[in-house]
């Protein structure tokens, strides 16, 4: 199997969406946009762009001390055009839920450990549910 690129792995994509130009006259287009031939850090470069514009808006909120505080932290693409938390506020959340500080932290500063470590978990609270249906029976 050959390795493809993300442009090839996305292909084409159809878009509908309205654009008014300087004489104040609005169209509705229909365009594909195909990205077979674009390379995986031009659409990397693009999307970051994308995330990096919703980001400001809620941004602007923040005081020069949150925006710094922001340097190095993880954002979850997702949540970019969201009210951006800080990092204590993010692992406060989680302790809120009931986690231990220890794990809040990971859940912050490692989301894919974290992850990992949930699935691991649920994946051995799996083998206990079966172990007591079969000491049960």
């Amino acid at each position: 199997m050959e390795n493809k690129t993300l442009g090839q792995m996305i292909g084409k994509c159809i878009d509908n969406f309205a654009i008014t130009n300087d004489s104040e006259d609005k169209v509705q287009i229909k365009l594909t946009f195909d990205y077979s031939t674009a390379s995986d850090n031009e659409i990397k470069s693009w999307l970051n762009g994308n995330r990096r514009i919703a980001l400001q808006r809620p941004a602007r909120a923040m005081s020069k001390v949150e925006l710094n505080d922001l340097n190095d932290t993880i954002i979850m693409a997702i949540d970019a055009g969201k009210k951006v938390k800080t990092r204590q506020e993010k692992v406060n959340s989680y302790i809120a839920m009931g986690l231990p500080e220890g794990v809040a932290i990971m859940a912050v500063d490692n989301p894919m450990k974290f992850k990992e470590v949930m699935d691991n978990m649920e994946v051995q609270k799996e083998v206990e549910e079966e172990v007591e249906v079969e000491v049960q029976e």
